[in-house]
């Protein structure tokens, strides 16, 4: 009778933990948890500004979103972000220190009408200072005295706080993903025009719909849904500048928000939608200078339509998996030492790359690669599903490297190959190389017998 009395205490206290934790008490058995939570980052308007300095007055509200995953083994963060750029280390260790998390990625939509911190701020004509004579921003900028920026310091914060609530709020999931065609009257050409004579010209717009190469005309697309079919989230990878309300003079997320506004609407407030910004460093929208007034968010919206109208198709075509497979979460961290193109500095560049059921693959890149890079990926890669992340940062290296053209753009020159770029002409197919190497090796990882 005694033994039973001293156990009485131990079994409250692992019903107080399973009741506040709501991690696996629910089901040990299952194979793959999820949770996503969203949290307002909206800056006060008396300390919104964007990447040049320039007063935004609120339109929109700004969101961290953040889908949460978790095999029995590997837990992963994905928080996609309505800011240009955002790097925190102190958010990937407080997520581990306090929720357990190993790894966390966070993906700036890049929308060009968000806060920017103030110690990044950059001048006309848009070429930032702090990548002139080759400097890393990594090591010019004091990216751990941003926090003393209160809006900044607040929104580290409340995300730290939203995967702990997206941990706190995990269900039993599957998971699917796919990619599939997709072309659009709003987006996207290249911006870069190379001439005849070799000479090349930024084409910050294109009104006329020419035709321009590279463009990578298609969607990916990643769907969690819940044991009843249900979908629960609908993060959507696509390659394009969000640039279309920058000169608006207000806070709007651009393409990217449209886009999960409307996914939301169609798949009802359950199902969280998520933009995750690709290979976009030499791809913008047709439209730009064009717009004015009101007809500026207008064509902003279809924009963003357009790309949800296209998911959800690619989305309604993906089949999940059967409930006795099992659905498996791997993860390999890479750190680069990259040469810089003045031929005496270097930058440590890290790369997070994450297979997931040995069907699709995910590399998170903190710069802007050129489309190329996309298209190189997949080609290479063993995994038909296979997507960059631009502009997310894992905790690892530099926080943001900038452009990250081709060899070939370098010999070209003009924005973004020359301006606004410091590593190495080759750096972007190390960067790739070492990306796929990765995923060979962890689905070869994931077929070997245990």
């Amino acid at each position: 009778m005694n033994i039973f009395k001293s156990l009485i205490p131990l079994c409250m206290i692992f019903f107080t933990l399973c009741t506040a934790s709501n991690t696996y008490c629910k089901d040990q058995t299952a194979t793959l948890l999820a949770g996503t939570s969203k949290v307002d980052i909206t800056p006060p308007e008396k300390d919104a500004v964007n990447l040049t300095g320039q007063p935004l007055k609120k339109r929109d509200s700004l969101y961290a979103r953040v889908l949460l995953l978790k095999d029995r083994e590997i837990s992963l963060a994905i928080v996609s972000l309505d800011l240009i750029v955002f790097s925190s280390k102190k958010v990937i260790l407080e997520a581990q220190k306090k929720w357990g998390v190993k790894h966390v990625i966070l993906c700036a939509t890049h929308t060009h009408a968000a806060m920017a911190p103030r110690g990044l701020l950059i001048k006309p004509p848009f070429s930032p200072d702090w990548t002139r004579n080759g400097k890393d921003p990594g090591t010019t900028i004091d990216w751990p005295a941003l926090s003393a920026d209160p809006w900044y310091a607040d929104t580290e914060e409340k995300i730290i706080a939203a995967i702990g609530m997206a941990m706190k709020n995990l269900f039993e999931a599957r998971f699917v993903s796919g990619k599939g065609p997709f072309e659009s009257a709003y987006m996207a050409h290249n911006r870069r025009l190379v001439r005849d004579d070799g000479s090349v010209v930024a084409m910050w717009e294109n009104p006329d719909r020419r035709s321009t190469k590279p463009v990578d005309p298609t969607l990916g697309v990643i769907r969690i849904d819940d044991m009843s079919g249900k979908p629960r989230a609908l993060a959507v990878q696509y390659a394009c500048h969000p640039v279309t309300t920058m000169a608006a003079g207000m806070v709007s997320r651009d393409f990217p928000g449209a886009m999960v506004d409307h996914i939301e609407q169609e798949l009802g407030e359950s199902c969280m939608g998520m933009f995750l910004q690709g290979a976009q460093g030499d791809l913008d929208p047709y439209d730009l200078h064009n717009l004015k007034g009101e007809n500026r968010f207008n064509i902003t919206k279809l924009a963003g339509i357009s790309l949800a109208k296209g998911a959800l198709r690619i989305s309604s075509n993906l089949k999940n998996l059967e409930k006795n497979e099992s659905q498996i979460i791997q993860v390999k961290e890479s750190l680069l030492r990259l040469g810089h193109r003045n031929g005496t500095n270097t930058s440590d560049v890290g790369i997070l790359t994450i297979v997931i059921n040995n069907d699709m693959a995910l590399v998170a890149i903190l710069g802007e690669p050129f489309i190329s890079h996309q298209i190189e990926l997949t080609a290479k890669s063993p995994l038909k599903n296979s997507f960059i992340l631009g502009l997310a940062y894992h905790g690892k290296g530099s926080p943001f490297v900038v452009y990250i053209p081709t060899v070939q753009a370098v010999k070209e020159g003009g924005y973004g190959a020359s301006e606004c770029s410091f590593l190495a002409a080759d750096a972007g197919e190390k960067m790739i190389s070492e990306a796929v190497l990765s995923i060979q090796s962890l689905v070869k990882k994931e077929k070997s017998p245990k």
